[in-house]
């Protein structure tokens, strides 16, 4: 990193931290807010209800008025959510947390369920999923930015007018309509730049700053029975993601010949210098038509790209030769190998979807109708070259830092690890996964108001979704002539030392494309050997078909007893499924078809007793469903292997949904239109649960066993591939599952506190507390993907221009991996807290500039091994970003 551009960089961050400090420090200083004298006894006066405080208003008025206990968010009058992308903004509320990737949210928890389990829709039309990851069904939320959104809810208790998928919830974006805001024409753009602390190593893949634009552009004809909308975002980030990662700690016991006191160590010390690039564009049209009072129509269309790269430059040090503690923290290994890799991956997703429809009210009966199609795909090539030494490095000392992070310092004298020339060629891949997903929805309602105290509902809905996915992959091994790191220039930039908060590691800077263009000349022919072996699961093994139809239909009635509202109702679904995969009979790869269909009744029954204006309660008892992953109920079975590990993934057709009592009950309080305190408890009791289950598998003649009992005897090159390790793992409705939960929320301006100099202040606070297991097999296990804790705070300030906020998101450590075999090695995401700050000033009506810090404490993903943070497998960072930008609206 230039001189020049650290000193901009820490010039910048120190600005944001000032402008934040100052709006929440100095008494207000810039453009007065106009008042009359009469005015300054009321200190709510002097605060101009827009920005992220009319966000905040609409939000409480959102969460008061709905039939359900939901949380909510919407837009300003610029139409700006806090955050870049929607997944970000909804970590802020309670009950809700974000799955961190690679520094990004992407994937929402609900309650602490599986986000596979959630249901997320686009204006109540399901969004479906262009992923393949974690099974097709959890939504990437980052695809969706901010600039192009009205609102979104979380819904945490359906009625049954609602689809019954979503355990969790439902997350429910609403894209903008022209009929926001009065006005017959309007518009608002928004432009950011961002400064990346972490910048790139010289001759390193990627690494630019990141920008992002947001527009839109709506209007209305004069008698408002005409309205038209066009909204676009676009971002783009490139940035760098260096980490630790440790696999397979394993006990050293005290051995007396040696003079090891033992200890736990790891398999491999491996570092990853990540360079990740995220392109975003999302455009939203919509038009309506409202000729009447009682009818309107529209047509609403919905796209979104999102174009990645994934470049990891892995240098692995094997660490299982002569392992000698000579303390608890610290001991001597033999000669021991090194490993390098480099992988690229460049997925491509697209997300579109179309809907029309209209509502008519014919006297008492309102009748609404919509047909929505989606369409969602995924591209997603990949090169990975593998290369690796013989195990000609040591003797070495190491410590184990308190943070479980290992550090080897080679004998003096040992040769230099990071000479290329050492470092021969193993193998390159090549593959590409490529996943299509169709939808076709229609549903019809009827509701009925039979009198100013009684409604009642009906209606059906027919949903079809088609997905596909192909995955090939060729493999080249070494050929007659040997090849090694340094046998071309032009496969390395250079050594270079790799470094975190934690410590630093060696590395060497490998080039991809330069090994791509290398194995394509035929010229070097020599040099490869196509691998044809491991054909069935190369190329058939891991693709699948699926079509689920859903046929639905309920009745719900409600009546309003004087204060107190019941709604109460049954929804029925019908699901059937069709699927198709491969699998391995008598050495060839043979189709199979599968299938299967299931019915569900389930009952809803929700009460909102208002018991003062501003005091209310409310009681649910729903049932909902989580059905399973597409790639868990498909004829076939996966595999991927990496240094002598191998990952087998078997599809179970028989999988029916899982089902969910739910139980919910609150009180909230609502003292003014700015002022939020609720308590809320649930429960879910959750039967027919879906399990993964693993078992492990070593050494070669083992291996084979497994395989041979599962009818694959062939089917994976266990000596070519040179598998020393094999996890096998299925999954099947087993036991049951219970999630126990307490939500608390309190928001507020301090107005009635504060003298009127110094109106504007507030904060908002959540935490969520779970208790949750799963019953397999008589056998109690931690629910998969449940952090027990999570926080959330925000403290803001809003008048006189400002407008800044500083807000901090905690999730506690949670399980995402039990290995029935070995509780040793279970796996567990640690837990993650970020602050993010933000501070905007109106330098003139509609117009303001603004500076964004992000992920401020610099916070790392990390996971650990056997429930012990000393066996760290995972410690990354991304760094801090701050962004400048500006935003117009007229």
């Amino acid at each position: 990193m230039s001189k020049k551009n650290l000193v901009l960089k820490t010039a910048l961050i120190k600005t944001s931290i000032l402008a934040l400090s100052t709006a929440f420090t100095l008494p207000a200083f810039a453009q007065e807010s106009v008042q009359s004298t009469e005015d300054e006894t009321s200190m709510m006066d002097t605060i101009v209800i827009e920005g992220s405080l009319l966000s905040r208003k609409q939000g409480i008025m959102d969460k008061r008025d709905a039939s359900q206990i939901i949380e909510a968010l919407s837009a300003d009058e610029l139409g700006q959510l806090p955050d870049k992308n929607v997944g970000e903004s909804l970590n802020r509320l309670a009950g809700v947390s974000m799955l961190v990737e690679k520094g990004e949210g992407r994937y929402v928890q609900i309650r602490g369920i599986n986000p596979s389990l959630n249901n997320v829709t686009i204006n109540g039309a399901n969004l479906g999923s262009p992923e393949v990851e974690g099974g097709g069904r959890q939504a990437p939320l980052d695809i969706i930015a901010g600039g192009v959104l009205g609102a979104v809810q979380v819904i945490k208790a359906p009625t049954p007018d609602m689809d019954a998928q979503g355990i969790g919830g439902t997350v429910n974006v609403e894209t903008k309509s022209p009929f926001d805001r009065e006005e017959n024409f309007y518009g608002y753009a928004n432009v950011r730049y961002g400064f990346e602390e972490i910048e790139p190593q010289d001759n390193a893949y990627g690494g630019t700053n990141p920008y992002g634009l947001d527009a839109t552009l709506a209007g209305k004809t004069d008698d408002k029975k005409f309205g038209w909308l066009i909204a676009g975002s676009l971002s783009d980030r490139e940035y760098i993601a260096p980490g630790f990662y440790q696999d397979d700690w394993a006990k050293y016991d005290a051995d007396a010949a040696t003079n090891s006191v033992g200890g736990y160590a790891p398999e491999a010390v491996k570092n990853n210098y990540y360079v990740i690039g995220r392109k975003r564009l999302n455009l939203n049209g919509v038009l309506e038509f409202r000729p009447t009072d009682n009818s309107k129509y529209f047509a609403r269309g919905f796209y979104a790209t999102w174009e990645e790269f994934q470049h990891r430059n892995r240098y692995a040090e094997v660490f299982d030769n002569d392992i000698v503690f000579t303390s608890a923290e610290s001991g001597t290994s033999g000669e021991n190998a090194i490993q390098a890799n480099i992988r690229l991956e460049k997925p491509e997703k697209e997300v579109f979807t179309f809907a029309i429809g209209g509502e008519n009210i014919v006297d008492a009966l309102t009748i609404d109708y919509e047909v929505n199609s989606g369409s969602n795909s995924l591209e997603e090539p990949y090169s990975y070259w593998e290369w690796e030494t013989g195990e000609d490095f040591g003797p070495n000392t190491f410590t184990i830092n308190g943070d479980g992070l290992v550090t080897i310092t080679p004998d003096a004298g040992t040769p230099d690890r990071q000479d290329p020339s050492f470092i021969n060629f193993d193998r390159a891949r090549f593959q590409n996964s490529s996943m299509e997903e169709d939808t076709l929805a229609a549903q019809f309602n009827v509701t009925w108001d039979m009198n100013d105290q009684t409604q009642i509902k009906t209606g059906m809905k027919y949903r079809s979704t088609e997905r596909e996915w192909d995955y090939s992959l060729t493999r080249y091994d070494g050929g007659a002539s040997d090849l090694n790191l340094g046998s071309s220039d032009s496969f390395t930039n250079g050594a270079f030392t790799n470094c975190i908060e934690s410590g630093c590691r060696p590395n060497i800077l490998m080039d991809i494309d330069a090994m791509n263009a290398f194995i394509a000349d035929p010229n070097n022919a020599e040099f490869f050997e196509l691998n044809e072996g491991n054909n069935f699961s190369s190329e058939f093994a891991s693709d699948y078909g699926i079509t689920e139809n859903v046929l639905a239909g309920y009745v719900m009635g409600s009546h309003d007893f004087g204060g107190v509202e019941l709604i109460g109702g049954v929804r029925v679904e019908a699901t059937d499924i069709d699927s198709s995969g491969y699998l391995f009979v008598d050495g060839n790869a043979q189709e199979v078809e599968d299938g299967g269909d299931y019915v569900n009744i389930l009952p809803a029954l929700l009460a909102n007793w208002d018991v003062t204006d501003s005091l209310k309660v409310r009681g649910s008892v729903t049932r909902a469903l989580g059905r399973p992953e597409f790639d868990q109920i498909a004829p076939r079975s996966s595999f991927s292997d990496e240094a002598g590990q191998g990952s087998l993934n078997i599809g179970n057709p028989n999988l029916e949904a899982r089902v969910s009592w739910n139980y919910d009950a609150s009180i909230e309080w609502y003292p003014n239109e700015l002022t939020l305190l609720s308590a809320s408890v649930f429960i879910k009791d959750i039967s027919n649960d879906i399990v993964g289950l693993s078992e492990k598998y070593n050494g070669v003649s083992e291996i084979n066993a497994a395989l041979a009992a599962r009818g694959l005897t062939g089917a994976i090159d266990v000596d070519g591939l040179g598998l020393e390790e094999l996890n096998v793992s299925t999954t099947q409705n087993a036991g049951s599952s219970e999630l126990k939960g307490l939500e608390l929320i309190a928001q507020t301006q301090f107005d009635d506190f504060l003298p009127a100099s110094l109106a504007g202040f507030g904060a908002s606070v959540s935490a969520t507390f779970l208790d949750g297991e799963t019953e397999v097999n008589g056998e109690t296990l931690p629910l998969l993907n449940q952090a027990e804790r999570s926080y959330a705070f925000s403290a803001f300030y809003q008048n006189h221009g400002i407008d800044a906020s500083i807000s901090y998101a905690y999730n506690d450590s949670f399980a995402t991996d039990i290995n029935l075999s070995d509780s040793d090695f279970n796996l567990d995401q640690g837990e993650f807290g970020r602050w993010d700050a933000k501070a905007s000033y109106e330098v003139m009506e509609n117009f303001k500039v603004f500076v964004e810090g992000v992920n401020l404490n610099d916070e790392p993903t990390t996971e650990f091994q056997g429930r012990s943070e000393l066996r760290n497998t995972e410690a990354e960072y991304v760094g801090r970003t701050v962004y400048v930008g500006l935003s117009y609206g007229f």
